[in-house]
């Protein structure tokens, strides 16, 4: 009898990848529409919680993500199907000579099979709650690829515009730094009248922004990785790793590594970027907010009448901008280095708790064969 059942189970599976022409993700998620369309935004938003908390997710992911997984979710399909098929003909096989430890080894890779089948079948609904409901909580309706990405490239941008405004600045005072005015009575040569002024520039300001200039030429190395590293995992997570991934998991000896390339698949497409569209979201604001105004005072009193004294003394205006960026530094690499490192942290053991529980699935379906 259990036998005859998973024969009808196999036969439904197959006759709803193969009834249609449209991959199996496609049809949970589309209510219309041929196979090559993606869902309308008012059909998108007719079906259920995931398009009422998050409802950029059907005209914004089902352009980008889903198209990559249609692409590849036949071969995952196929791969998974074709698992099944094996694993119904070893459970058969050891039904038929009656062997008790075949027929328990052909039951457990049926349970991986459609364990296999179910991440194919529900990847985008999946997709669709981890990137809709989950930002949602904390953030409201945001694209966490859109978000994350625009943030870095606007921290980017005034990271480079306060750079670039500390250079101009710090070429200018160095000219009236290195200018010297000697004064000689006679055969006396006094000491040069701008020592005084030269030293107080370069303590006051040029030696700060020198040290401060390669801190920011740091941060800015590191926004350029962060914002590549979330780019690269949105486009190679599917084909790269969850494809290969799915396709090792489906075979017995390779199933550990396929259910690691899963996981990882699944913490940089989905963890990784959410994460970081909150940090931002809630971070950026505030951290480049007080560099771009002392980065506009800079740009200000580095032109003009009287730039030669604006950084001369303590209370001097360009003297008291860097102080200024100084104490804006703390919350820029707060969300420069401290989040991400958390972000990376959390990514890392979601990875490993994703992989146990798909690659270690065999730990499971021995323990429900054993009942």
């Amino acid at each position: 009898m259990k036998t005859f059942n998973i024969f009808i189970l196999f036969a439904l599976l197959s006759g709803i990848v193969y009834a249609r022409p449209i991959p199996i993700s496609k049809i949970l998620l589309q209510s219309g529409g041929g196979p090559a369309s993606a869902p309308t935004l008012q059909e998108c938003m007719q079906n259920g919680i995931v398009s009422t908390l998050a409802p950029w997710y059907c005209s914004q992911i089902n352009e980008a993500a889903a198209e990559i997984w249609y692409e590849w979710e036949p071969i995952a399909a196929v791969t998974a199907l074709a698992a099944l098929i094996l694993a119904i003909i070893i459970f058969v096989i050891g039904a038929a000579i009656k062997n008790e430890k075949i027929r328990n080894f052909g039951l457990g890779e049926i349970y991986e099979a459609i364990a296999t089948i179910i991440i194919v079948v529900l990847f985008l609904y999946l997709s669709a709650t981890m990137f809709g409901i989950l930002p949602s909580i904390t953030t409201g309706n945001i694209d966490p690829y859109s978000t994350a990405l625009t943030y870095i490239s606007h921290e980017i941008g005034q990271t480079m515009y306060l750079e670039r405004v500390m250079f101009s600045s710090y070429l200018v005072d160095s000219y009236y730094a290195s200018i010297k005015l000697k004064v000689n009575i006679g055969d006396l040569s006094l000491p040069p009248v701008t020592e005084v002024l030269s030293r107080a520039i370069n303590l006051l300001f040029l030696l700060p922004i020198n040290a401060i200039s390669s801190m920011i030429l740091d941060g800015l190395f590191l926004l350029y990785m962060e914002f590549y590293a979330i780019l690269f995992f949105m486009y190679a997570s599917i084909p790269v790793f969850l494809i290969p991934g799915i396709i090792l998991r489906a075979l017995f000896p390779t199933r550990s590594a396929g259910g690691m390339m899963i996981a990882i698949a699944i913490g940089f497409y989905f963890i990784m970027p959410t994460l970081f569209a909150v940090a931002f979201y809630f971070t950026s604001t505030s951290a480049m907010s007080t560099l771009y105004t002392e980065a506009e005072t800079i740009a200000q009193y580095s032109q003009g009448t009287g730039v030669e004294t604006n950084a001369a003394s303590p209370t001097s205006p360009l003297v008291l901008a860097i102080k200024g960026i100084q104490q804006g530094m703390g919350p820029f690499w707060l969300s420069l280095l401290f989040y991400p490192a958390l972000i990376i942290a959390i990514t890392y053991q979601s990875i490993n708790i994703i992989a146990e529980f798909i690659g270690g699935f065999a730990k499971t379906t021995g323990r429900l064969r054993a009942v």
